[in-house]
């Protein structure tokens, strides 16, 4: 008789450590991008009873095999059923940041930075007698919501600059510690060119707090008819968090188009292809409006002052069909002898860019 006690007791708690278990439902690749996001999950407690404990919650990167930071939760109570992390108690969680780049990161911007990842919800029992701890991890590679862009020169594109500006938008999420390394080299036949780039390259600037960059003075300039590969990598506290795709451009300064003194109204598709205009106080050019817009969506970028927009635009109405536009460039506060971009931007079209120079001069009689 005291066996079949005895017996009926064990099974009677082996029943209730078998019922009690707790599953967490975590997503990385949505939550797992932030300190904050790690709290964003939801707990199934399978059990008919409550369970009381503490969450430690890790997140470890893969490829380095390094603790990121290791959160631990008051103690919380479950009921049965399925429910969703209470966001108080998360935020009043300990969390402790390793001392490695990945935890300052982490630590300084509350972003997880980009990685392999695991990330393991333990649940520890307050009464451990009785209940067993219950643990569930997920595997999630973790990238920048939007990865860094380069963006002049443009891919393919033909310039005159022998000393460009060179641009790029940086990855968000962006962080102030975040700094640039841009690279560029000469285009060779037969020469891959990230193996160029990171072997052989023609510049190499590192730790640039700014998206925008003079062609340095001190550096040779840039070949005539020469075509150059270049990139650039964003890194944190030694960290690569993001690399911009690898574009080329080439350096090739064709003959100016001089406008006489009753120069024509060229199209604006003519005026690519590497030519610039010489623009003589004045744009003149004729644009086909196939849609009856009713206005020119256009803007005029300083090449010689890193890309600056030109403020104070004239507006500029059009007609239904084939227009002849003639832009009043002298009360814009242009410098004669600078590089210009004029973009302009058609409906439902790509935008159609062109290089101009500005000058001020009565004689525009051809030299």
């Amino acid at each position: 008789m005291k066996r079949i006690i005895q017996g009926t007791i064990l099974f009677f708690f082996l029943s209730i450590t078998a019922a009690a278990q707790l599953n967490f439902t975590f997503l990385p690749e949505l939550y797992g991008r932030s300190v904050d996001g790690l709290g964003s999950f939801q707990v199934q407690n399978l059990g008919t009873e409550k369970l009381s404990g503490q969450l430690f919650i890790s997140v470890k990167e893969n490829s380095s095999g390094s603790v990121v930071l290791v959160v631990t939760t008051p103690l919380t109570t479950f009921n049965p059923g399925i429910t969703n992390f209470p966001k108080p108690v998360y935020s009043n969680s300990a969390f402790r940041f390793s001392s490695n780049a990945y935890g300052a990161i982490a630590s300084q911007t509350r972003n997880i930075p980009p990685g392999d990842y695991t990330f393991c919800f333990r649940f520890v029992p307050q009464d451990k007698s009785r209940f067993e701890e219950y643990e569930n991890c997920f595997d999630g590679e973790i990238q920048p919501l939007v990865p860094i862009t380069l963006l002049n020169p443009a891919d393919q594109d033909t310039i005159c600059n022998k000393r460009p500006v060179l641009s790029w938008q940086p990855p968000m999420p962006f962080s102030a510690s975040m700094r640039f390394r841009l690279l560029l080299t000469e285009k060779k036949a037969g020469n891959a060119a990230e193996d160029m780039l990171m072997k052989t390259p023609l510049l190499l600037l590192d730790n640039i707090s700014s998206t925008t960059i003079n062609y340095p003075s001190v550096n040779p300039e840039l070949k005539e008819g020469k075509t150059y590969y270049w990139q650039v990598v964003a890194h944190e506290k030694g960290l690569i968090v993001s690399k911009s795709e690898i574009w080329e451009f080439t350096v090739q300064c064709k003959e100016a188009v001089r406008p006489g003194p009753n120069d024509s109204y060229r199209e604006l598709k003519l005026l690519v292809n590497g030519n610039y205009y010489i623009a003589n106080r004045s744009l003149k050019f004729s644009f086909r409006n196939d849609y009856n817009i009713q206005k020119l969506r256009y803007a005029i970028l300083d090449l010689s002052g890193a890309g600056k927009e030109i403020k104070h635009l004239p507006e500029v109405k059009l007609q239904q069909g084939l227009n002849k536009i003639d832009i009043d460039l002298s009360d814009l506060d242009l410098k004669p002898g600078n590089h210009y971009i004029l973009k302009v931007y058609p409906f439902n079209e790509p935008p159609v860019e062109v290089r101009f120079v500005y000058t001020d001069n009565d004689n525009t009689e051809p030299q």
